[in-house]
C-alpha cells in the first residue's frame, strides 16, 4: 500500500456527502483550526472557512460517488487535492465510534501523518468520453438481459432457443413472434424486442461516436490495442479510457493488480493464510481482458492449443486458464502503451508456453 505524502503546514479532511460536507483543518501539530459542517455543499462559504490557510493547504476526502465537483473546483482554486482510496482507509482508521465529525477528524489527522492511500483523480477533460462508454457499456448489458429474459422465456416453454445476431434481427423477430400464440405473451415479447431495438440504435450511435472522438484524441494508442488478439473496437476503447494514463503504473505489477487479474495474499509467521483483495480494482478492465481472453482463445490459431494445454493443466478449469490468458494480454497492453510498440505474438505464445 502507497502513502501520500503531505508536504503543507495545514491539512484539511472533508466528509463528502450529497448535501453537505463536514470539514476539519489541522496544523502539522495536531491543533484544530477549523471544524464545522458546510451545509449544501458551499463552496464559497468553504473557501471563506479556510481563508487563513489556504496558501499553504491539502485538502482531502474519499473516494466515493460525488467527488467529481470537489476535485474540479479545488483544483479550479489552486488548491492542492488528494483523493483517498476509500476501501484502503477503512481498513486504516475503522473504530467504534462513526459519524461525519469523527470521519472528517480521522481523515485529517491520516493526512497531516502521510497516511492517505492516494487514489488516482481521472483527468476532469477525459471523464466525458469515458462516462460515455461507460453508458454504453451499461445499454449492452441490459441489452444482454432482455435477450436472456427472452431465451429463459422459449426454455420455459419447451423450444429451442432461436439463434440471432445483430445482422439477421428481423428473421429472428418474426420467428420468436409466429411461434408465440397466447396474445398476452405476444405484448410481453413485442415490448422486449421493441426496447432491444432502441438498445441497439443508442449503442450504435454511441459506437460512431466514441470511435470518432478517440481517433482524433488518442488514435495511435488504439491501433495499437486493436493489434492485440482478442481485443475490437469496442474492448479497444474500454481498455483506453479506464486506464487512462499508462504512467499512473509504475510496473506491471501495479496494472495487473488494477485490473483485477491478481489477489492479494494474507500471511502469518511466514505462512500464506489465504488470499484476498479480489474486488480491489477496476472492473470493467477485469471484464475487458476476461472478454479479450475468451475471444483470443476461440478465434486465434496459435493461442488455442495452449489455452487448451493451460486447462488440462488445471483439471479443466477454463476460468483460471482464461484468467492466465487474460494475464498475459493485459501484461502485453501495459508494455505496449508503455514502449508505444506494436503487438508481438512471438512473446505472447512464448509466455504461454513457459506456464
Amino acid at each position: 500500500m502507497k502513502y501520500y505524502t503531505s508536504t503543507t503546514e495545514f491539512n484539511c479532511g472533508i466528509d463528502l456527502h450529497a448535501r453537505q460536507m463536514y470539514v476539519c483543518v489541522m496544523d502539522r501539530q495536531g491543533k484544530k483550526r477549523v471544524h464545522t459542517n458546510v451545509k449544501d455543499n458551499d463552496f464559497r462559504f468553504f473557501l471563506k472557512l479556510i481563508e487563513p490557510y489556504k496558501h499553504d493547504l491539502t485538502v482531502c476526502c474519499e473516494c466515493m460517488f460525488g467527488w467529481y465537483w470537489l476535485a474540479d473546483a479545488c483544483q479550479a482554486s489552486g488548491l492542492t487535492f488528494v483523493l483517498a482510496h476509500a476501501l484502503y482507509v477503512k481498513a486504516i482508521h475503522g473504530g467504534k465510534n462513526k459519524n461525519d465529525r469523527v470521519d472528517s477528524e480521522k481523515l485529517t489527522h491520516l493526512l497531516r501523518s502521510n497516511l492517505i492511500p492516494p487514489a488516482y483523480v481521472y483527468p476532469a477533460d477525459k471523464r466525458p468520453l469515458r462516462a460515455l462508454l461507460r453508458q454504453r457499456i451499461f445499454y449492452v448489458w441490459r441489452r444482454s438481459e432482455l435477450l436472456a429474459r427472452i431465451h429463459s422465456h422459449q426454455l420455459a416453454h419447451n423450444r429451442l432457443p432461436a439463434r440471432q445476431t445483430r445482422r439477421t434481427r428481423d428473421p429472428w423477430e418474426e420467428q420468436l413472434l409466429a411461434a408465440e400464440d397466447n396474445p398476452l405473451r405476444q405484448i410481453a415479447l413485442k415490448n422486449d424486442l421493441a426496447m432491444i431495438r432502441h438498445f441497439d440504435q443508442q449503442i450504435f450511435a454511441l459506437e460512431e461516436e466514441l470511435q470518432r472522438q478517440t481517433k482524433q484524441v488518442a488514435g495511435r494508442e488504439y491501433t495499437l490495442l486493436q493489434s492485440v488478439p482478442g481485443i475490437g473496437e469496442n474492448l479497444g476503447l474500454t481498455i483506453l479510457y479506464e486506464i487512462g494514463d499508462i504512467a499512473r503504473f509504475p510496473t506491471v505489477k501495479d496494472f495487473l493488480s488494477y485490473c483485477r487479474l491478481v489477489k492479494g495474499t494474507v500471511a502469518s509467521a511466514g505462512k500464506i493464510k489465504g488470499l484476498r483483495g479480489a474486488k480491489l480494482g477496476n472492473p470493467y478492465l477485469r471484464w475487458a481482458f476476461g472478454e479479450a481472453a475468451v475471444i483470443a482463445k476461440r478465434d486465434h490459431f496459435r493461442i488455442r492449443p495452449l489455452a487448451q494445454r493451460l486447462e488440462e493443466q488445471m483439471n479443466g478449469n477454463k476460468f483460471k486458464a482464461n484468467t492466465v490468458v487474460a494475464i498475459k494480454l493485459a501484461r502485453a497492453v501495459y508494455f505496449m502503451l508503455k514502449n508505444k510498440t506494436v503487438f508481438d505474438p512471438d512473446r505472447l505464445m512464448a509466455a504461454l508456453a513457459r506456464n
